[in-house]
């Protein structure tokens, strides 16, 4: 049963960020709504006034800008819009594969990938691969705008870096330069996400370059494992494939896994270990290996 609360309906950013600014913690923005009225009506979360966003103008854009190479994602757009996008199958495929994946397709179609990040549910899909990228969020109150990286937005359990008064009204997504290849992988027995893992490298072919990897799912918030990263860094290709596990292994050791109904901590670590150990021998694959 949802307990009585006042809804508002504003028609800009800045009337909404003034209430919140009003009512604090008595507050919540409404966009997509699928976990927050889920909450509501389990009597897990209860809120004296909402704020309905959705009809203000102006949130609703999905746009790429080839000059900057950014795919600029307002606060409105769902996960469903991000799936069937050309603009995003074109240059953004990995974010495709992903957002295909993401729970149901009621879900996709009410939920929104700005709300998403806002809840911070660990286990949820979009922030593991949104960190890879090196995405980031511009956040507005009634006063200001800023910008933060997704690996600063991401705090704790169910919390943000968001001031009370600001809302999130765009995403960007940097694209990745040609010589990247990618994958994103997740365990998923369930509803939701044991384990998932983005894995990225760039090189010529022969040599990575570059090689990112982040971990969500696990622990409290997505996270980069930096270490593994640079220890990969420069290294064959062959030499990769070859170790592809043994960087899985040292990556289940930056992962901060936490046991919960979704597995033990060891349980955690062993999925970590294989995720990242396949998505770097994935990747990592010469075309001599798969012949025949």
């Amino acid at each position: 049963m949802i307990l009585p609360f006042t809804l508002h309906r504003p028609d800009s950013v800045e009337s909404a960020a003034s209430l919140l600014d009003r009512y604090g913690g008595e507050a919540k923005i409404l966009a997509g709504g699928s976990e927050l009225i889920l909450l509501l009506k389990m009597g897990l979360a209860s809120y004296g006034h909402l704020v309905d966003i959705k009809k203000i103008p102006g949130l609703d854009f999905l746009d790429y800008d080839p000059a900057d190479k950014k795919l600029r994602i307002g606060a409105l757009v769902t996960h469903r819009a991000l799936e069937l996008s050309s603009i995003v199958q074109e240059h953004f495929p990995l974010v495709r594969d992903m957002e295909r994946q993401l729970a149901n397709v009621r879900i996709r179609n009410a939920g929104t990938l700005a709300a998403n990040l806002c809840f911070a549910e660990p286990k949820a899909d979009p922030g593991t691969l949104l960190l890879a990228y090196g995405a980031s969020i511009k956040a507005r109150n009634a006063k200001r705008e800023r910008s933060l990286s997704v690996d600063d937005f991401f705090v704790d359990y169910y919390k943000t870096a968001l001031d009370p008064d600001e809302i999130l009204t765009e995403v960007q997504i940097p694209k990745l330069p040609d010589n990247f290849r990618g994958a994103y992988l997740r365990f998923c027995p369930g509803e939701r996400p044991t384990v998932t893992a983005a894995v990225l490298v760039r090189g010529n072919g022969s040599v990575a370059d570059e090689i990112r990897i982040a971990l969500g799912c696990v622990g409290p918030k997505p996270v980069r494992a930096r270490e593994v990263e640079e220890d990969l860094k420069g290294k064959g290709v062959d030499e990769i494939f070859d170790t592809a596990m043994e960087a899985g292994e040292k990556a289940t050791l930056l992962s901060d896994p936490l046991e919960d109904l979704w597995g033990s901590v060891e349980y955690k670590r062993h999925i970590v270990k294989v995720l990242v150990g396949r998505g770097l021998r994935q990747l990592c694959q010469r075309k001599e290996r798969t012949r025949g």
